[in-house]
């Protein structure tokens, strides 16, 4: 091997060692160490070199969303081998029925990782933050995150409440006209 992100570590009558630094997708394949008796023995390792997932980005959320509307929010992330696993979250609470897309990136060697929150805008999910987030075995168990914070304006409720709920003649009463929407 002619690379010289490739060092020979250890070589003595027992034992040859290399290391290969900056690993890269193209270093996965079948090693091959020969030991040159007669006749020739060979031992042969097949390297599987994991592609680690970019960092999620979350599409498709414009501020801010009127209740009612649909939203369709787009996590994506590329460069994963095998292809990552995409999970949602809205404050902290799995979302299940979503779509999934795996595409095989231009290499062939990688894959570009997509999913799909789809759902109505509702007032209960004004300040809610959505997260997207991206497990895969390269990830040493700590996943990738991207988060986005919900934004939905609605029409106010109005009501008016009473000082007293059963006024007697002659008595003061203060009536409160409360109003509760988005923008105030």
């Amino acid at each position: 091997l002619r690379d010289n992100r490739i060092e020979l570590v250890r070589a003595s009558w027992h034992e040859l060692s290399i290391s290969v630094s900056d690993v890269s997708l193209s270093d996965e394949g079948q090693y091959t160490c020969s030991l040159f008796t007669m006749p020739v023995k060979t031992s042969k390792a097949f390297l599987t070199v994991l592609g680690v997932p970019e960092k999620p980005q979350i599409t498709g959320f414009t501020s801010p969303v009127m209740e009612g509307e649909r939203m369709q929010l787009t996590c994506k992330t590329s460069g994963s081998k095998p292809a990552a696993d995409i999970r949602w979250f809205k404050n902290d609470k799995e979302v299940k029925d979503v779509k999934y897309l795996k595409e095989e990136d231009a290499t062939r060697k990688t894959f570009t990782v997509s999913s799909t929150l789809d759902f109505l805008a509702d007032r209960s999910d004004d300040g809610a933050v959505v997260s997207c987030r991206v497990d895969h075995e390269s990830l040493n168990s700590t996943p990738q995150i991207a988060m986005q914070v919900l934004e939905i304006h609605y029409t106010p409720l109005v009501k008016i409440i009473s000082s007293n709920s059963w006024p007697e003649e002659g008595q003061s009463i203060i009536l409160t006209c409360e109003s509760k929407g988005k923008p105030v």
